[in-house]
């Protein structure tokens, strides 16, 4: 019996295009361990999945944060500190020597809490925030021009 795949869901979107394509990606990545069977994958493919999503991870909190600053966002270095505990938790799995069956229930909650409650939780804030400062203009530009410095 094939295990359920972790789903986007549209309502965890937050209506900032590249961090919502990001989340996507991150939801893609995780959904990697259940494509696998425990007796058909090797301890290298299976750290080689765990790296990509951590690497990815890292890449969008930082772009994330990049946004934040950008927008004066208030609440950043408690977001910041949430993000640093998730990659803390996500590297105490990988470094914990563990069966397939073991590290897929870790992921999902990984992805429980850096996926969906740290989406509706904590990154709908961000938006919220847009709209109390009345920047909700600056959902439409592309958080790539911020990474690049091309505000």
């Amino acid at each position: 019996m094939e295990e359920q795949k972790i789903a986007w869901d549209d309502r965890y979107a937050i209506g900032i295009e590249s961090l919502d394509n990001q989340h996507k990606k991150l939801f893609r990545l995780v959904n990697r361990l259940y494509e696998v069977e425990e007796h058909k994958i090797t301890k290298e493919r299976l750290k080689s999945i765990l790296y990509e999503f951590s690497d990815y991870m890292k890449t969008h909190f930082h772009e994330e944060e990049e946004y934040m600053s950008s927008i004066g966002y208030d609440k950043l270095q408690e977001h910041k500190a949430l993000h640093q505990e998730l990659i803390d938790y996500l590297a105490s799995v990988i470094n914990k020597p563990a069966k397939l069956d073991i590290i897929k229930t870790k992921m999902k909650i990984v992805a429980k809490r850096a996926l969906i409650d740290h989406i509706m939780n904590e990154d709908t804030k961000i938006k919220l925030f847009l709209i109390e400062q009345n920047l909700e203009d600056e959902i439409i530009f592309d958080i790539t021009d911020i990474v690049a410095g091309n505000e």
